[in-house]
């Protein structure tokens, strides 16, 4: 540890400093021999544009973490599929099939999801349509009854992956 610490090794990281910190702030991180590397932004037209600030994903700069926004029951093209909490629920979890696999993953490498329902009522049939995507191997789970979801929804679901 003393030659991990020394002088040398200290200077250097104090010169470096407001660096590694403008870097952090960027996104950036460093990768190997002090190369930079940001996250990547994940996008398809097989999912709804993301109708906020925000991407429909990221990927971390090792390529190994996918991190999935929360997906809505909303066709690619526009619209709810469905007026209904378990139509809706098919839907978004075929855009977040839809995320998933363009950034190079399957539902088998989902860690953990978040699920969120407007009315508690909806919870068993939601989660029989949430069986349907994930048989074996199920991710971890959180799941909420909320007041509001985005532009109305019944359903939202989102998720991080991991290789």
């Amino acid at each position: 540890f003393s030659s991990f610490m020394s002088s040398s090794f200290t200077s250097k990281l104090w010169a470096h400093l407001p660096l590694l910190l403008s870097a952090a702030a960027l996104g950036l991180h460093f990768v190997g021999e002090g190369k930079l590397s940001k996250k990547k932004i994940i996008s398809t037209s097989s999912a709804p544009a993301a109708i906020g600030p925000y991407s429909q994903a990221t990927l971390s700069p090792d390529g190994r973490t996918l991190y999935v926004s929360g997906c809505i029951g909303l066709k690619p093209s526009g619209g709810f599929s469905s007026l209904d909490a378990v139509g809706q629920a098919r839907q978004a979890l075929e855009n977040l099939t839809a995320i998933v696999t363009e950034a190079g993953f399957t539902l088998s490498q989902v860690m953990k999801t978040t699920v969120l329902v407007a009315d508690i009522a909806e919870y068993k049939a939601v989660n029989e349509v949430y069986e349907e995507f994930f048989k074996e191997g199920k991710p971890a789970r959180a799941a909420f009854a909320v007041r509001d979801l985005p532009a109305g929804a019944l359903f939202e679901v989102d998720c991080y992956c991991c290789r």
